[in-house]
């Protein structure tokens, strides 16, 4: 049997619901995604929650997100992030979770494992997985030789052709992938941190990351820049031969006001990305062209060429 996972992540609440980043109301995406993910797969098998979930790291806003999630008879899994108050989130959201639909930093099913790691480095923006977290990476494959292995964490793990964003990485990433060589059974690592998608091989392992659920980048840039692009969260089905199927989806109605700057051939050579219907390019100063398609989930949708 499948395992079916969604990861939402990168939501920057504040504990006041008007506030605005970049143009969008984070409170307002946020909401949104939760209601979409939830009418689209009301049954899975575990929601993990990527960092960067509280921006101004109050108490408060843990509290508001934990009221903000639905009830899905799943457990809630956390990558820390920057943002991230840790006496808050152990003091606050994961009890509340605990006492609502559950939580979990590893999920062992009978043909896969689900871990989560903590790469918040106090004071830094680049994240650092500690030697505690190693070791229990360690261990916790070594148990289970034989099952397939996802791991999520906030930091993307590998360098993504965006000079700001690399800088700010997982800097002991060689550290990770000396754990990871030598457990083939592991199939993915799973991230956020760059506010966009991604799906790439690196090792022989499947690297993923999702969009933000508030502003999005823009990919293969060597500074910020804000991508004209709605808030989204991915969806994955772990199968049992190791296979996964994933997907991003993205709403519509929410969009980053005040992008001036559209980078058609930076999106086209970097990667391919879906738009949703009814989602309009605003501001753009260049002409566009866009291919409408209609995926294999079946969501239809349009592509820069």
């Amino acid at each position: 049997m499948s395992l079916r996972l969604l990861h939402i992540t990168d939501s920057h609440l504040y504990h006041d619901p008007t506030r605005v980043l970049k143009g969008v109301c984070t409170h307002d995406s946020f909401a949104a995604i939760i209601a979409d993910a939830y009418r689209r797969f009301p049954a899975v098998d575990a929601v993990i929650l990527g960092g960067d979930m509280a921006q101004d790291e109050q108490a408060a806003t843990y509290r508001m997100l934990d009221s903000m999630l639905p009830h899905w008879q799943a457990p809630v899994m956390i990558t820390p992030g920057n943002h991230a108050a840790l006496e808050h989130l152990y003091g606050e959201l994961i009890p509340a979770l605990k006492a609502h639909t559950g939580y979990r930093d590893h999920v062992q099913g009978r043909h896969w494992q689900i871990i989560a790691l903590n790469s918040h480095q106090a004071g830094h923006v680049a994240g650092r997985l500690p030697e505690t977290e190693l070791a229990r990476l360690q261990q916790l494959l070594s148990a289970s030789a034989t099952t397939h292995a996802l791991i999520a964490l906030h930091h993307h793990p590998i360098p993504i052709s965006s000079r700001w964003m690399d800088a700010i990485g997982l800097e002991n990433r060689d550290e990770l992938w000396n754990i990871i060589r030598r457990h083939p059974q592991v199939r993915a690592l799973l991230c956020g941190h760059i506010h966009q998608p991604l799906d790439v091989m690196h090792d022989g392992v499947r690297v993923l990351a999702s969009p933000s659920t508030c502003v999005q980048f823009i990919p293969c840039s060597d500074t910020f820049e804000l991508a004209a692009l709605s808030p989204g969260y991915r969806w994955l089905d772990l199968l049992p031969d190791g296979v996964i199927s994933t997907g991003i989806h993205r709403i519509t109605g929410i969009f980053q006001s005040g992008i001036t700057r559209w980078r058609p051939d930076t999106l086209y050579s970097c990667a391919s990305f879906i738009f949703p219907v009814g989602e309009e390019l605003q501001n753009s100063r260049q002409r566009l062209f866009l291919v409408h398609i209609t995926t294999r989930q079946g969501e239809v949708g349009a592509c820069l060429v």
